[in-house]
């Protein structure tokens, strides 16, 4: 057995499959992808009572702590750090999904214990407007901070976004940027499409992060622009942590009749959502690296995005799809005219989404990444 096979991988995270967002995905991907050369662990939180406190994914090992509380979105466990006392010394490193609630003695402990500490950060943390959410972010911040310099090394998606992350711009000595591996299909086909409409996808939770109000501004110009255009949502409209689609609710009751409501869709659901669209709209103020963009795109659904640091880079370095300012709705129902007449021109770009999303490449890359 060669060195690699032989490390032992702990990776800590709030979040984790079946959880439905992309951080969670994005972790239940690499871990598929890590499977045949680590032996991991993922540590995180038994969010909901039918899920099983130890479980297995393949070779990997899931250990689920009961919540003791929740705050904003988080499930906040201290018996995670509990278990990583007992366990750590099973492991040679360990990397911990950030943003985490028990970021800051999660990196105290490995260091204490003297194992490899890596952060892989999916996005700063951004809540909604309150003083106590302020207080929250800036709590985070110093913790996630104070982790970072006891870490070994760092990273995100992209430079792009680590040169404007309020976490990350501290770190350039340390980071890499990695893109996590993709694990679906991936049709890489131009779709001939027999529909009498043409339909503009968005998906993910109804929350202000998202910037999906944005879009709901700018559909009206859009039908009127493009008389047969339709629109797609896949996702959760009411979040308990944040009451935003309910700020929003008449926006969206006065435009349903062009909207189809889809829900909360399952993988594979998810991959003939894909394929009942034209492009992909992704609006959001904020987004490190968005997995949905990701899927559509290597599924060969062109990008409609915001020009926002991280979110931007998958279209700019592709031409697969175009950006529009952020926060402006006149911008991007005129930029969803645009992609819509100029869809051949960008479909030639699609073989390019294969280099930039390459699995076996990026996986390459995160495994030196863990074990170098």
């Amino acid at each position: 057995m060669n060195r690699t096979k032989q490390l032992r991988l702990l990776i800590i995270t709030d979040f984790f499959y079946p959880h439905w967002t992309g951080i969670s995905k994005s972790l239940f991907y690499l871990i598929k992808a890590l499977d045949r050369d680590l032996l991991c662990t993922v540590l995180t939180v038994r969010y909901h009572k039918d899920l099983r406190s130890l479980d297995k994914i393949l070779n990997t090992k899931i250990i689920r702590e009961d919540v003791l509380f929740s705050l904003s979105r988080s499930k906040y466990s201290p018996r995670v750090m509990l278990r990583l006392l007992i366990i750590i010394n099973q492991h040679d490193v360990v990397l911990i999904n950030s943003p985490s609630s028990n970021i800051l003695p999660a990196a105290v402990i490995t260091k204490l214990f003297r194992k490899k500490l890596l952060i892989f950060h999916q996005g700063d943390l951004i809540l909604p407007e309150g003083i106590a959410n302020r207080i929250v972010e800036k709590i985070f911040d110093i913790s996630a901070y104070l982790a970072c310099v006891l870490s070994d090394k760092v990273s995100t998606y992209t430079k792009d976004y680590a040169k404007y992350s309020r976490l990350l711009k501290n770190f350039h000595e340390k980071f890499t940027p990695m893109i996590l591996p993709i694990l679906i299909p991936g049709s890489l086909l131009l779709k001939k499409r027999q529909n009498k409409y043409i339909y503009f996808g968005f998906a993910g939770r109804f929350v202000e992060e998202k910037g999906f109000d944005i879009l709901l501004d700018a559909i009206p110009e859009n039908v009127n622009s493009i008389q047969n255009a339709r629109f797609r949502y896949a996702g959760q409209l009411k979040m308990g942590y944040e009451r935003f689609f309910e700020k929003n609710k008449n926006k969206f009751d006065k435009l349903k009749k062009y909207i189809d409501f889809c829900g909360l869709l399952s993988d594979k659901e998810m991959l003939s959502f894909y394929d009942s669209i034209d492009f992909i709209i992704v609006p959001s103020r904020s987004d490190c690296f968005n997995l949905v963009q990701a899927e559509a795109m290597k599924s060969g659904v062109p990008s409609i995005a915001a020009d926002i640091p991280g979110l931007r880079v998958l279209v700019k370095q592709t031409g697969f799809g175009v950006l529009f300012e952020k926060n402006n709705s006149v911008d991007l129902a005129r930029k969803s005219v645009l992609a819509v007449a100029q869809r051949k021109k960008i479909m030639l770009r699609l073989a390019s989404v294969k280099t930039i999303l390459d699995d076996k490449l990026n996986v390459k890359k995160i495994t030196n990444f863990i074990t170098k």
